[in-house]
C-alpha cells in the first residue's frame, strides 16, 4: 500500500524575515501562524502554507512556487487583488501556448509566484 502524501510546504529564503513577515500579510495576504526566534516563520492563506526561513550565510538563492488555481477567473482576481496591493507583477495574466493561463509575482526578495490554471488538462478529459 503506497503512502499518501500531504500537501508540501515550500521553504522560502528571505534576507530579513520581519520585512518578509510583513510583505506576506500586507501584499500577499498571508496570515502569520508562527514564528521561531532562530529565524524561521510558518505563514498561510486558505490551503497555502509556507515556511519563511531567514538566510544568513551565502548567498539568497530565490525559489520559484506554482500556485495552481482553481479556474481563469481566479488567477485574474488574484492578479487584480496583488497589483492593487503593490505586489511586483512581472508578467500579466495571459494563455500560454504550453496550455497554462498565468501571471508571475514576485515577493521582496525577488522570490517568484507562477499562478496558473491548466486550460488544456479539461478540455483532453473531456474529449478523452
Amino acid at each position: 500500500m503506497a503512502t499518501k502524501l500531504p500537501t508540501p510546504v515550500p521553504q522560502i529564503p528571505v534576507s530579513d524575515l520581519e520585512r518578509a513577515i510583513s510583505f506576506y500579510q500586507s501584499r500577499l495576504g498571508f496570515a502569520l501562524d508562527w514564528k521561531h526566534e532562530d529565524g524561521i516563520a510558518g505563514v498561510s492563506r486558505e490551503e497555502a502554507r509556507l515556511f519563511l526561513d531567514r538566510v544568513t550565510e551565502g548567498p539568497l538563492n530565490p525559489v520559484r512556487v506554482w500556485l495552481n488555481l482553481q479556474s481563469v477567473s481566479e488567477v485574474d482576481a488574484l492578479h487584480r487583488e496583488w497589483e492593487k496591493a503593490g505586489v511586483p507583477i512581472s508578467s500579466a495574466p495571459e494563455q500560454k501556448p504550453w496550455g497554462l493561463y498565468e501571471f508571475i509575482a514576485e515577493d521582496c526578495d525577488g522570490n517568484s509566484y507562477r499562478v496558473f490554471y491548466d486550460t488544456e488538462t479539461p478540455k483532453k478529459q473531456k474529449s478523452g
